[in-house]
C-alpha cells in the first residue's frame, strides 16, 4: 500500500470520528438520553471516557497521551517507509487514524473521550466507544492476521535447502 493511500485511510478516519463526536457534542442532550437505532442490540449514547478502550485504565490522562503520540510517530514512520503488505498498511493507517482522533480529545476535553456508539445483545451491554476505537480495533485484527498469513507464506528451509557455509581466509 502506497503511504500516500495509507495516509489518506487514516485522514478519512480521523475526519469521521472528529465530525461525529462534534456533531455528538452539538447535541449531547439528545444523545446523552440516548437514540435508540436498532432496539436492544444498537444505540447512540453520549458517555466521556477518561480512560482506554472499553473503559480501562480510568483517569490516566497523560500516561494515554505519551503513548499515543508515541505510537503515531512510529506509524507514520513505518508507513512513510512503506509496509510489507497490502494488509499492514491498511491496519497501521486504521490504528494511526484512531489514536489521532482520541489524541486530540484527550488534549483538549480534559483528558476524556467522546465515546457514543453502544451495543447490547441479550441483555448485555458493551462498553460505548467511538469510530477511532474502531479503527485502532479493527486495525489491530487486521494486523494480527497479516502476520499470521505472512507468517504461513514464509518458506521453511530445511537443512538441506541451506546455503552451504565458505570461510574466506
Amino acid at each position: 500500500m502506497r503511504s500516500t493511500s495509507s495516509y489518506g485511510l487514516a485522514t478519512g478516519l480521523l475526519v469521521l470520528d472528529f465530525l461525529a463526536k462534534r456533531f455528538v457534542l452539538a447535541h449531547q442532550e439528545t444523545f446523552r438520553a440516548g437514540i435508540p437505532l436498532i432496539d436492544g442490540i444498537l444505540h447512540f449514547t453520549y458517555v466521556r471516557n477518561a480512560g482506554a478502550a472499553f473503559g480501562i485504565l480510568q483517569g490516566g490522562r497523560w500516561p494515554f497521551v505519551v503513548v499515543s503520540f508515541a505510537a503515531i510517530l512510529a506509524l507514520s514512520f513505518v508507513l512513510r517507509k512503506g509496509s510489507r503488505s497490502r494488509m499492514r498498511g491498511i491496519s497501521y493507517s486504521l490504528i494511526l487514524g484512531g489514536a489521532a482522533g482520541n489524541l486530540i480529545d484527550r488534549l483538549f476535553y480534559g483528558g476524556r473521550v467522546v465515546d457514543f456508539i453502544e451495543m447490547s445483545w441479550h441483555g448485555h451491554i458493551f462498553p460505548v466507544y467511538n469510530f477511532a476505537d474502531m479503527g485502532v480495533s479493527i486495525g489491530a485484527v487486521i494486523l494480527i492476521l497479516a502476520l499470521l498469513l505472512e507468517r504461513e507464506e514464509e518458506p521453511s528451509q530445511t537443512p538441506s535447502e541451506e546455503e552451504p557455509l565458505t570461510h574466506e581466509e
